[in-house]
């Protein structure tokens, strides 16, 4: 039958039959797919280790509807250095479980690829975890259509703008600000570069700690209220931002 190879990213093993697994992953060719990976949960299995959650292999594989079949591979990066850190482990796992449960089967993407390896490249080489919790909801939020205004009031161009109203989906100017302020100068700044950061300039950032988790709520909210995404995850991010 025929092969194709592909890099791809481990999402999650399941157990499968006496001892294989059922092993989910972002691949750069085929977008999310499931491989059945036979003798993978024995010792001296050779394609054990390229099967391991969070990590980055080349796979062989056969390509089939529904679930495909491992054939063998070689790992690429473990990012073991994710899993020295429980904050980073922690964002990790949150990103890994959006994509397991929420995007579509069997729909590549270079630039959904590419997120995924890059939020696990900035968490191996020790970005401010809290940085990259943001920038996670963020791109939930951009590809799921909900678009923040954090250029200009959202009812006007005037970039004076004193808060960030929720209803109304980003600034607001004193002419169009209703109720109390929420939300200082320095909120408002980080509200902006943490929505218009990309993952690859997230070393760039250098907002206080304080001032990151004050606006954290914002992209949470869209994220849980608009687009109706909750993850299990998020139980053990309650604990650390």
């Amino acid at each position: 039958m025929t092969t194709a190879n592909t890099q791809g990213i481990v999402l999650k093993t399941m157990p499968y039959k006496e001892t294989a697994q059922l092993v989910t992953i972002y691949s750069l060719t085929f977008g999310k797919i499931t491989l059945t990976a036979r003798g993978t949960r024995k010792m001296t299995s050779k394609n054990a280790a390229i099967v391991m959650p969070m990590s980055l292999s080349e796979f062989e594989i056969t390509p089939r509807k529904g679930l495909s079949t491992l054939i063998r591979g070689q790992h690429l990066s473990y990012y073991n250095n994710i899993r020295k850190d429980l904050n980073r482990e922690i964002v990790a796992d949150y990103l890994m479980e959006y994509y397991y449960r929420y995007l579509p089967e069997n729909k590549p993407s270079q630039s959904t690829f590419d997120f995924l390896k890059e939020t696990l490249e900035a968490l191996d080489e020790g970005a401010n975890y809290l940085y990259v919790y943001a920038l996670i909801n963020a791109h939930i939020m951009k590809t799921n259509g909900v678009k923040l205004q954090v250029d200009h009031c959202v009812f006007c161009d005037s970039t004076k703008v004193i808060d960030f109203q929720l209803d109304d989906g980003g600034f607001v100017c004193h002419k169009h600000h209703t109720g109390p302020i929420h939300y200082d100068l320095d909120a408002l700044k980080a509200i902006r570069y943490l929505y218009k950061t990309t993952m690859k300039q997230v070393s760039r950032l250098t907002l206080a700690d304080d001032i990151v988790k004050q606006v954290l709520p914002i992209f949470e909210y869209y994220v849980e209220e608009y687009i109706g995404i909750r993850l299990k995850s998020k139980t053990f991010l309650k604990q650390i931002v």
